[in-house]
């Protein structure tokens, strides 16, 4: 335990910050249940999305390999380039009790249909399509998982400062306070006894005197 000076104002001052890591403590508790409720709340819909991009991802690997057994690989990377489109990505973030959340927000820009009615083209568009759902099944699933990995993190960590603080600061503190109070009792129960023996002493002086005096 740390020394400190048994004191009034040491005892005030401690008293004090009992009480301010009492606070601090509930503040902790408070943003604990929410990033909680967070993240249990984003764990269903993250779990549909994963479910969600595999089904997609295995129809557009499908898809590709359709393709390429019909079109040839030269042919489908030729088809690539010419049915190429845009990805615009806008990175936010959503402040959640001092954690930073990712949020993003995007757009698939793709080129008009370009092959006419030949048999090709329903391969190659039906492969355009559904890889573009599965990009972006992606970029849906990728803040969520961030989200729920930094939420995951921000909960062990704040469990970790709750706990300190119960366990060994709150008990420090509050056994320097009794340490105090009991020292300051000891000093003002010697104070009481030795005025007491003063007062005895001025007493017996007084009758000593008188009774000289008579």
């Amino acid at each position: 335990m740390e020394k400190v000076s048994p004191t009034r104002i040491n005892l005030l001052l401690k008293k004090a910050e009992i009480k301010q890591l009492i606070v601090g403590t509930e503040l902790l508790r408070n943003k604990k249940d929410v990033l909680l409720k967070e993240f249990f709340s984003a764990i269903k819909p993250l779990s549909s999305l994963r479910d969600r991009l595999e089904t997609v991802g295995k129809k557009a690997l499908f898809s590709l390999v359709l393709s390429l057994g019909f079109l040839g690989k030269e042919k489908l990377v030729s088809c690539s380039f010419a049915t190429k489109g845009d990805l615009e990505v806008k990175l936010g973030e959503r402040n959640l009790w001092g954690l930073k959340v990712p949020e993003l927000t995007t757009e698939v820009n793709i080129p008009p249909k370009m092959f006419g009615k030949i048999a090709a083209s329903t391969y190659i568009e039906d492969t355009q399509e559904r890889f573009v759902e599965f990009l972006k099944l992606c970029l849906e699933v990728l803040p969520e998982q961030i989200k729920l990995k930094r939420l995951g993190k921000e909960i062990r960590a704040t469990s970790r400062k709750i706990n300190y603080l119960e366990k060994h600061i709150l008990p420090a503190i509050s056994a320097q306070v009794k340490y105090i109070q009991e020292t300051l009792n000891e000093r003002e129960q010697e104070d009481i006894f030795r005025l007491k023996r003063i007062k005895k002493k001025k007493h017996n002086n007084l009758t000593t005197n008188f009774n000289d005096q008579w």
